[in-house]
């Protein structure tokens, strides 16, 4: 919150009813909302509850408010008013906020959209402080409008029943702004700026799937390593934050290169026959070789993101009929300690895995607190012990702050079998 160009402390308030009173108003303004919702919001909804005791208390917390708002430096004394029932921020003081500027973005931009066809796209980037005086084209204001949303409104507050349908609102707005410059960009053949605009919102909401289209609109570009530099962030962030690979949507649209309807579909990008369309696939054959085969010389267990690891666990047991390779599943825990982050702990464990182990290995993370390791050529389960000692000597050298390490061991062949009989069951 700013004054003019001065910021507004807001001393010890920063969890206090009167913060959420203060933001519940400005996130109404101008209209206003009920005293019951504000009471309803501010201390909950019972049905046996004391009605006067709680109007009682929601006076208190608007004289609390006044007060430090005053205390601020902010004009005058009346901040907040009611009439007829509705408390509303004082209609006296200039009032901006960003959801208010967004919400007005994205209706110019509806109304323009309707009234009048597109503009082309030529107008020049239009700072937010200038768009209510500046006549713009429907693309201008929807491109205005999708810059001017940062996220959830108020997300700390969710819990709020009103904020949180506001927010919903919002969110609901924004994706319509997507939605318009997607197909305008389409229109166009404008791959950067539709890249960008899924860029920005897998940004914002990060487990909306938007890095498909981010991967889809690479791949239409012929971007094959950024596409797949997306799909292994992605993957990435799905196995720390969430403990689950992504979406079978993503993984589908990574596997399909779609080079056959890049062929058919009539844009810039088309290709002229099959023999351009080999041409240009072989000569990412360099690039697939640098891919595959390691520029450093490769030494410790390899790290993989958990698809890919699953990839790899199916080929092994595929090949048992080959070779029996005695596969071991370990499956590693960190109970963490200290004032040092998890992120941290976790990131020198990583480290300690790939150390301790062999190049023949492989482990990826899974979840915020786990790791699993692939182990070869392993004859007994007590081998185990041994291998995870190896790990967590490692893990307390590196770490100036470990946390308590435990693993359990699994070896593939049992595990197999004991899948196979539960699938006879359910049979």
């Amino acid at each position: 919150m700013y004054y003019g160009d001065r910021p507004i402390l807001l001393n010890k308030m920063e969890s206090s009813k009167a913060s959420r009173l203060l933001q519940l108003l400005l996130a109404a303004a101008p209209d206003g909302i009920a005293k019951n919702e504000l009471i309803d919001n501010l201390y909950g909804w019972e049905e046996n509850s004391d009605a006067i005791n709680r109007k009682r208390s929601l006076n208190n917390v608007i004289y609390r408010l006044k007060s430090v708002l005053s205390a601020a430096g902010l004009p005058g004394e009346n901040f907040v008013e009611t009439i007829d029932g509705v408390c509303r921020f004082a209609p006296g003081i200039p009032l901006e906020t960003d959801a208010a500027q967004f919400a007005e973005l994205a209706a110019r931009a509806d109304a323009a959209a309707a009234g009048r066809s597109c503009g082309g796209g030529n107008d020049p980037a239009i700072p937010l402080a200038d768009v209510h005086t500046s006549e713009l084209s429907p693309l201008a204001l929807y491109e205005a409008a999708n810059r001017a949303y940062v996220g959830e409104l108020l997300p700390m507050n969710q819990a709020c029943p009103w904020l949180q349908v506001r927010s919903t609102q919002l969110k609901s707005l924004y994706y319509r702004t997507i939605s318009w410059l997607e197909q305008e960009y389409r229109r166009h053949n404008n791959y950067m700026d539709q890249l960008a605009l899924y860029s920005r919102a897998a940004a914002i909401y990060p487990f909306d799937n938007w890095q498909v289209r981010q991967i889809r609109c690479n791949l239409e570009m012929y971007r094959y390593e950024e596409a797949l530099a997306v799909y292994n962030r992605t993957m990435e962030m799905y196995a720390r934050d969430m403990g689950n690979p992504p979406t079978e949507e993503m993984q589908r649209c990574f596997e399909e290169m779609q080079l056959n309807e890049a062929f058919h579909r009539n844009d810039a990008h088309k290709l002229s026959s099959w023999r351009t369309m080999d041409r240009i696939f072989m000569g990412h054959e360099g690039n697939v070789v640098k891919t595959i085969f390691e520029q450093d010389q490769a030494t410790g267990a390899y790290y993989c993101t958990y698809p890919s690891f699953v990839d790899y666990c199916r080929v092994l047991v595929r090949n048992r009929k080959r070779r029996d390779p005695r596969a071991m599943l370990l499956f590693m825990t960190l109970e963490g300690r200290g004032r040092k982050k998890m992120q941290d702990q976790m990131d020198v464990l990583k480290a300690a895995i790939g150390r301790a182990l062999r190049k023949g290995d492989t482990y990826t993370r899974y979840g915020n607190r786990h790791y699993i390791v692939m182990l070869t050529d392993v004859r007994e389960k007590e081998d185990c012990a041994v291998v995870f000692s190896r790990i967590e000597a490692l893990y307390h050298t590196l770490s100036d702050s470990p946390g308590e390490l435990w693993y359990h061991a699994a070896m593939t062949q049992e595990l197999e079998e004991a899948f196979a009989d539960e699938k006879q069951k359910m049979i």
